[in-house]
């Protein structure tokens, strides 16, 4: 009974520890990622050498100071330039065509290249039934097996004769 209640009260404390405050330890870098700059060069702000970034960098660093969360900053560039300032679109709404089709095309392609390759090798399997003649039957063998014995009894001679 005791050690249940040690394991229970170790996975409180961890869980306690592991839930800390995610803006502690924020810094400009891991928002700047995250942030098209403005200037009009259509990079992200983290590589961006521009006075634009550098004053988008300082702001950053202000609203860290004030203590604003990674999403109140981000939601700030969201309203002040609309969801272009952001690197990444969202996942709601019509974005999420943006994440889904590329994954559900590569899944379409290959169900359709998987059907197009099975009728094709079908195909390939029913001309090659088609190209085998049957074997003859009944008389028809017969003559064949008495035609195929005088051509080799004459081959045979030829042979001899040489």
């Amino acid at each position: 009974m005791k050690r249940s209640v040690w394991a229970l009260a170790l996975v409180l404390l961890t869980g306690l520890f592991a839930a800390t405050p995610a803006y502690a330890d924020l810094t400009v870098s891991d928002i700047e990622t995250e942030i098209m700059c403005q200037c009009g060069c259509s990079m992200v702000l983290e590589p961006c050498a521009c006075g634009t970034a550098d004053q988008m960098r300082t702001l950053i660093g202000e609203m860290i100071d004030e203590g604003q969360t990674k999403q109140q900053i981000l939601g700030y560039f969201v309203a002040q330039y609309g969801e272009d300032a952001l690197s990444v679109p969202t996942k709601k709404g019509f974005n999420l065509l943006v994440w889904v089709l590329p994954f559900a095309a590569i899944v379409a392609g290959g169900a359709g290249l998987y059907f197009w390759l099975r009728s094709w090798s079908s195909q390939e399997e029913a001309l090659a039934v088609e190209a085998i003649p049957e074997s003859p039957q009944g008389d028809e063998a017969d003559q064949y097996r008495q035609r195929f014995e005088q051509e080799f009894d004459q081959f045979r001679r030829e042979d001899d004769s040489r």
